[in-house]
């Protein structure tokens, strides 16, 4: 039940989210077009303030990753070529 709530949850945000972005760049593309900026500076500023609110999410995860990052894990394996057996190897970042 959880997983459905989850999923549908995460469908509805991404839609929105697109909706919303769709609806700027359309609104962007047509102040542009059209010049209705001319001695109004309403429009400029609602334009700058959308872009900093989108922008804010990569922002705050460029932020957290510097200050805290995680160290990965990667893993190699190949076939030895004299043998032919599988080597394993595990590697942490530090």
């Amino acid at each position: 039940m959880w997983k459905k709530i989850k999923k549908t949850y995460t469908r509805v945000s991404l839609i929105s989210l697109g909706l919303l972005l769709m609806g700027f760049f359309f609104y962007l593309l047509v102040f542009l077009i059209l010049g209705i900026y001319k001695g109004n500076t309403d429009s400029v500023n609602l334009i700058s303030i959308t872009a900093i609110i989108l922008s804010f999410p990569g922002v705050v995860n460029t932020l957290i990753e510097e200050f805290k990052p995680t160290k990965k894990n990667y893993k190699l394996s190949c076939r030895c070529p004299k043998c032919k057996h599988l080597i394993q190897m595990d590697m942490k970042e530090e």
